[in-house]
């Protein structure tokens, strides 16, 4: 053979050679290339995530036991204070009116009862019955004051009008008592029975008796008591006025028994209430094991536990529905206050050894699920079965075992038996 036919041949070898090589290298190229994972056994958390509020566990609200103005307030927003301590003062001044009206009262319903005990006919025609007009006269003019104060100070604020109804409502009582008495006076004779009168009289007292049991208790209850040691909190006392301002608790201020005018919170005992929405709600379960992260603390994870599950629910601010859980915290060393806000991670469920591989790498299909395996330059679709699943993991129970390779991106373009680039 001739040295230029064996050059020939070697050229064609070579052309050939190239030719095959290059349509390699273009298949190899166009390949896809993907990023994967390693399926592992690790331990796997199911968390529900939600919003929420630090909350005291322990408080106590405090009330007027009257409509009334504040005469000093002892304490500032946020103090500490003991139970017992004194924390306002109301003015004492109508309060002392309406015990001497029933004290009043009182006296004039046992002088009638008396004169009706004694026998004597013009007691009880004359003496008796004005002893009862005006026992009747004394609770209707306390009845009514109350009624005035309260509609003088509340009479514009919708807020207040089952409060404002009731003292309406024992107004026309005392009323309609006043009117019968006088109408009993008009018309009680030397005829009429005097063991009916006597029964009258006697009603007449027990009522006077609680009518001045009712005005001093009030009388004693108006210096305002701390009734738990913790910080005392001012709440709002009427609507915000046209600074934009929401009046608290200070002297001259109007309260009423329909609204607390203090809170004292034991900040030693606090709940996270975490606001779960209804689609995670039956997952969780009292004393299940929580994280709290606020916003004050950005750099700490704050331990707790699921206490109680509210069962009303309450609508979110961006209008879907929610139960409060609340979560113990310990804050042990730290200045968590109520009000701060931040998140929760509640664990529902807990997996050990489980075998996992990030969720984007699982994919469904017509209810079945799949990954896709990779082994070499080629990718087989696999069927699986998944357990427990996270944001980002997942827990495989049948299909693959631990060391296999998933694909988790360009899932959608792969096909099985496709060749890839795995980067």
């Amino acid at each position: 053979m001739s040295r230029g036919k064996i050059i020939g041949g070697v050229v064609v070898l070579v052309v050939i050679a190239a030719v095959v090589g290059g349509v390699f290298y273009s298949s190899a190229a166009s390949a896809p290339a993907i990023t994967t994972a390693t399926a592992t056994n690790t331990a796997l958390s199911v968390t529900v995530t939600a919003s929420g509020k630090i909350e005291a566990a322990k408080r106590a609200d405090v009330f007027a036991p009257t409509a009334g103005k504040l005469a000093s307030v002892a304490v500032k927003d946020g103090d500490a204070v003991t139970a017992g301590q004194t924390l306002a003062v109301m003015d004492s001044a109508p309060l002392k009116l309406q015990v001497k009206q029933a004290s009043a009262g009182l006296k004039g319903a046992k002088a009638q009862l008396d004169a009706i005990n004694k026998g004597v006919p013009s007691a009880i025609d004359e003496a008796a019955a004005q002893a009862g007009v005006d026992a009747a006269h004394a609770g209707y003019d306390s009845a009514h004051s109350a009624y005035e104060a309260f509609a003088a100070v509340f009479g514009s604020d919708p807020s207040q009008e089952a409060t404002l109804a009731q003292l309406a409502a024992a107004d026309k009582a005392a009323y309609a008592a006043l009117q019968s008495a006088k109408s009993g006076k008009s018309k009680l004779s030397l005829a009429a029975k005097v063991s009916l009168a006597k029964a009258a009289a006697q009603a007449s007292v027990d009522s006077a008796t609680a009518a001045l049991a009712l005005a001093e208790s009030t009388l004693d209850d108006a210096k305002l008591l701390a009734p738990i040691d913790g910080a005392v909190i001012f709440n709002a006392a009427g609507a915000p006025g046209g600074d934009g301002m929401t009046p608290r608790a200070a002297i001259g201020t109007a309260v009423t028994p329909a609204s607390a005018i203090f809170t004292v919170v034991d900040l030693g005992s606090l709940n996270f209430n975490a606001q779960v929405d209804e689609a995670d709600i039956d997952t969780v379960k009292a004393g299940m094991k929580a994280n709290v992260n606020l916003d004050a603390f950005s750099s700490m994870t704050f331990t707790g536990t699921v206490g109680s599950i509210r069962k009303a629910a309450i609508q979110t601010t961006t209008g879907g529905i929610a139960f409060p859980v609340l979560i113990s915290v310990n804050g042990a060393g730290k200045n968590i206050l109520v009000g701060m806000s931040g998140s929760a991670d509640i664990e529902v469920e807990s997996v050990a050894g489980a075998l996992t591989v990030p969720i984007e790498a699982v994919l469904s299909d017509g209810g079945s699920k799949y990954v896709f395996v990779v082994s070499g330059n080629k990718v087989a679709k696999v069927k699986v079965t998944t357990g427990a699943l996270t944001d980002v993991s997942a827990e495989i129970l049948t299909g693959l075992k631990a060391g296999d390779v998933v694909a988790t991106s360009q899932l959608t373009t792969l096909t099985d038996g496709m060749t890839v680039r795995a980067q």
